[in-house]
């Protein structure tokens, strides 16, 4: 089957260089009833930790109307005065978040109500989620949970904010099936950079719909979000398979994403060494009894002398727990088409809240050993079907070669019809496997 698709490498491998998120440029000296606080030493950080840009004021909005207050008295200022950046859960990567001499607008201050409506009868399109800009995906998850339901599209962390993840992209393993997050959104309500308070969605006010979502800031920041929901699975098949072959395993991954009405979940990873190896195993809860020669592949693999490296698949399909939907069966059915190295394929049957949640305890790992709040230099890069293998090399040949590369190479394909229709990108004629970037 041919698929139209690109594939996504996210590492941490290169600074992410953006322009910086600088919402809107006016003075701060004429404010009327907003009210600022001192900046504090987070507010000049990120995730990223690459970049510290101190503001002079940090804002924690009550509300919507506090941050239209704000940006309202700002755009009516000369021009030629500090910046405004939105900060949810400070995870961007180099300074997007700060404002250095501005003011920061720290959105978890917002209210971070879940409401779920749960139209019965009508079928997954008709349940969805209210949810405040400044609440953490978990925090979606648990509320949405109770009422057995929950979100179609993840990010693997889900430790960030609605409004920051709505931002960027929203990306992860589900991405192949649903689209990013940013695809998967009915409702916003947004102020402007003139401070108006305004709800968009793809028949109101659709081009600034399509412009927040994934615009960085630059054209609004968001402070509510409907999102559809889904039923949710008590369990989760979670699966995990090792190839000694690039070819083979990007195949692999493509005959997965060609398989939605049975997969659920698909990405991957490169296993570099045993460091690598053992690192990705530390929220898999199964014994993986993988122990690769990672010495040099004599020259049959990729060139003479190289360091050997090996590839993992990763996939999921949800476990209803009915007689209807076994996935045990699934799992054995989709096994049996691919092609790893035998018999190196592990499965384990883990609660869907765990499953989703399982960076956490990756984080939780790092943390343990000071290797958290340490700079984080990472790349996202969406390449086209025909350009993955070269940029593997390619990474291979630069960053990795060095020797002192740590860290995760994740690998896994999109597909691009799941991305959209955007319509402003069609009138931009924007390329489908751009249209992330």
């Amino acid at each position: 089957m041919a698929l139209k698709a690109v594939y996504l490498y996210a590492a941490v491998v290169a600074l992410l260089l953006c322009s910086s998120a600088n919402f809107i440029q006016s003075p701060s000296d004429v404010l009327g009833p907003v009210a600022l606080l001192e900046p504090t030493p987070s507010a000049a950080r990120d995730f990223g930790a690459m970049v510290s840009k101190a503001p002079v004021a940090v804002m924690r909005p009550g509300s919507a109307a506090d941050i239209a207050r704000l940006l309202g008295a700002l755009s009516s200022a000369p021009p030629g005065t500090p910046a405004v950046a939105a900060r949810g859960a400070g995870h961007s990567l180099h300074g997007q978040a700060q404002a250095r001499g501005g003011i920061v607008v720290e959105t978890r201050a917002l209210p971070r109500a879940v409401e779920v409506v749960a139209r019965r009868g009508d079928g997954d399109g008709g349940a969805y989620a209210d949810v405040g800009a400044g609440a953490l995906w978990v925090e979606v998850l648990e509320e949405c949970l109770r009422a057995g339901l929950a979100p179609r599209s993840w990010t693997d962390y889900l430790h960030l904010t609605v409004g920051g993840t709505l931002s960027n992209g929203g990306i992860s393993g589900q991405a192949f099936k649903h689209g990013p997050q940013i695809s998967n959104v009915l409702e916003l309500e947004v102020v402007t950079g003139t401070g108006e308070v305004v709800t968009c969605s793809p028949t109101r006010s659709p081009e600034l719909f399509f412009a927040v979502l994934g615009g960085l800031g630059q054209f609004g920041i968001i402070t509510r979000a409907r999102i559809p929901l889904q039923a949710a699975p008590p369990k989760v098949r979670w699966v995990r398979a090792f190839y000694d072959s690039f070819e083979t395993f990007t195949r692999d991954q493509e005959l997965l994403v060609s398989m939605p009405e049975l997969v659920d979940y698909v990405e991957g990873f490169m296993v570099l060494n045993e460091h690598s190896l053992r690192s990705s195993s530390v929220a898999f809860p199964a014994e993986v009894n993988f122990a690769p020669d990672f010495g040099s592949d004599g020259g049959g693999g990729g060139g003479g002398g190289k360091k050997k490296v090996y590839y993992c698949v990763e996939f999921a399909v949800h476990d209803f727990q009915r007689q209807d939907s076994a996935a045990d069966h699934v799992v054995e059915l989709v096994s049996g088409k691919l092609s790893f190295l035998r018999p190196h394929a592990y499965s384990v049957e883990v609660a869907y809240f765990d499953f989703l949640n399982r960076v956490r305890m990756e984080e939780e790992s790092l943390r343990s050993r000071g290797l958290w709040d340490v700079p984080h230099p990472w790349l996202n890069v969406f390449v086209p079907r025909h350009g993955a293998a070269g940029f593997k090399d390619l990474l291979m040949d630069t960053v990795i070669a060095r020797g002192d590369f740590e860290g995760p190479v994740l690998i896994y394909p999109l597909l691009t019809d799941r991305c959209g229709p955007h319509p402003l990108s069609a009138k931009k004629k924007v390329p489908a496997s751009s249209m992330l970037n």
